[in-house]
């Protein structure tokens, strides 16, 4: 049976229709055929309460920076305070921030103030160096 000329370029613009409907995607989380690959961006420090908990007010600078490392932010306006800071977005647009400071008087720490932190590595932590969003966080 010969393929009739006149039903080629109907049957491609039809074709080319729905794969550019399929491609298309209504969720904020997924990249379509024509929306950019959204993915999460982790940026800052990562620390858990269990390496938070060896830090305690009487501790140098040095002593601090073994345990928790080198703060995200040393401002110059206040060489007294530390902070770090940790965000997470996730590919759906939600963000996670949380934030520690250490104080220091007279060379030693004086104080710590602290958003809620994981108790130690978990691997539902966005924090935790190689996450991947599930499909609760990706889809919320």
């Amino acid at each position: 049976m010969p393929i009739r000329l006149s039903r080629i370029p109907g049957t491609l613009l039809l074709l080319a229709a729905a794969a550019t409907l399929a491609g298309c995607a209504s969720d904020r989380s997924r990249s379509g055929f024509l929306e950019p690959y959204r993915f999460a961006i982790p940026q800052g420090n990562y620390i858990n309460q269990q390496m938070l908990d060896e830090v305690h007010t009487g501790m140098a600078p040095d002593e601090v920076r073994l345990r928790i490392g080198t703060p995200l932010l040393a401002d110059v306006f206040h060489p007294n305070r530390w902070e770090y800071v940790f965000r997470f977005q996730y590919p759906n647009g939600d963000s996670e921030l949380r934030r520690v400071t250490v104080f220091f008087a007279d060379g030693r720490v004086s104080d710590i103030k602290h958003d809620r932190l994981p108790e130690r590595d978990d691997p539902n932590d966005p924090a935790l160096p190689g996450y991947q969003p599930t499909e609760r966080h990706v889809n919320s």
